[in-house]
């Protein structure tokens, strides 16, 4: 696993995901789903389940996994619509993990496109506000609702336009260093007293 040591992936697969159980399991239900009546998983049973431990059974042939809400058709217009318009980390704060994670099993060709449509579609927006300069507080209010992968993209936006001032204040006088050095090295600064000639027979 290539990502093993990622605390973001392990986090990623924290998220619960719904999963029909092929066969029974005792003893689970309650843990899984603290409100449930009953303490053994019937064959057939759709629960809730983290989707590392959803993945393993779908591996296994012992489960199978199903999309959160947040993927389903009525959310997709508003995902789409922009990324002020969905609390994305509200509702699944590593969304497009989660559903390329779901997708490996799912093969979902529209999910892909889903996927790949929404985060183009929030990231032109993302980008422009990151490089834009807007109050601190309609700032705080746009990271609250992005996912923690966009809300990177945002903050790598934000950072570029810091490290350009920066630089654009500080470059100024180096530039003007440099161009002396520059000069000096061509004469072109005041010229320096010849040396005497020898004259000759001394």
């Amino acid at each position: 696993m290539t990502d093993y040591w990622n605390l973001d992936a392990a986090l990623a697969e924290e998220t619960i995901v719904p999963a029909r159980y092929s066969f029974g399991a005792a003893g689970v239900a309650q843990v899984l789903e603290p409100g449930s009546s009953s303490n053994d998983v019937q064959a057939g049973d759709k629960v809730d389940t983290p989707l590392w431990l959803a993945a393993a059974l779908t591996r296994r042939g012992m489960a199978t996994i199903s999309l959160p809400e947040v993927y389903q058709e009525r959310y997709r217009r508003r995902l789409n619509a922009g990324a002020e318009c969905f609390n994305l980390k509200g509702r699944c704060p590593y969304f497009y993990d989660v559903g390329n994670k779901c997708n490996d099993f799912l093969q979902d060709v529209s999910l892909s496109a889903f996927l790949s449509r929404t985060y183009a579609t929030r990231y032109r927006e993302l980008v422009s506000k990151g490089l834009s300069t807007i109050s601190g507080e309609d700032m705080l209010e746009l990271q609250s609702k992005l996912s923690l992968e966009e809300l990177a993209v945002f903050e790598a936006g934000r950072d570029a336009v810091a490290r350009a001032e920066t630089w654009a204040r500080g470059a100024r006088p180096r530039l003007a260093v440099m161009t002396s050095r520059k000069r000096s090295a061509r004469g072109l600064l005041p010229e320096q007293p010849e040396p005497r000639q020898r004259v000759e027979g001394f």
